[in-house]
């Protein structure tokens, strides 16, 4: 089968009907809805540039996701990490996200790392959080580009003994370390 690189956005019925003739599609769809975004039949290697225009679940947008190895564009509505957890899309996938989990509640740094790294989009904690790791897990959470997430009312405990410098960068990110 050709590889097809479509240079207009194609609808999603025709952009169908492409994907199951053809080897690999190339293609960028107009902002659609999650409804309409559903309907898509391509393979998780087609790369079709995705822009969610409402507001998707988490289990549609990993099934939206799940249609192409191109970019995903979407924002979730606010959600615990727990549930954020269930997140399914590629580091380069612009996903908008705020976990709002409440006032002092326990989050380990690993956890909040691991939701940055599903995203290249902004990932902000809402409320004052409590967020527990060792110093590479805090600056994974809070520091590290790739896996970073804006926490900057949170409180930090750190288990270990971090150089100045990471004490530094990880203060300069959160609310009280």
């Amino acid at each position: 089968n050709a590889t097809v690189a479509i240079s207009d956005n194609p609808s999603i019925a025709n952009l169908n009907l492409i994907a199951a003739e053809a080897g690999v599609v190339t293609a960028t769809l107009a902002s659609s809805d999650t409804a309409d975004l559903l309907n898509l039949t391509t393979a998780g290697t087609d790369v079709i540039t995705i822009s969610v225009a409402d507001t998707p679940s988490i289990a549609n947008l990993n099934t939206i996701a799940g249609k192409t190895a191109g970019v995903v564009t979407a924002t979730l509505a606010a959600d615990s990490l727990s549930n954020l957890g269930a997140l399914n899309t590629a580091s380069t996938d612009q996903i908008t996200v705020s976990v709002n989990d409440g006032s002092g509640a326990a989050i380990d740094a690993t956890d909040l790392s691991a939701l940055g790294a599903k995203t290249a989009g902004t990932v902000t904690v809402s409320n004052d959080i409590a967020i527990s790791g060792n110093t590479s897990q805090v600056k994974a959470a809070l520091v590290d580009a790739g896996t970073k997430v804006v926490a900057t009312s949170a409180t930090v405990s750190i288990s270990d003994n971090p150089s100045i410098t990471n004490l530094n960068l990880i203060a300069a990110e959160a609310g009280v370390v």
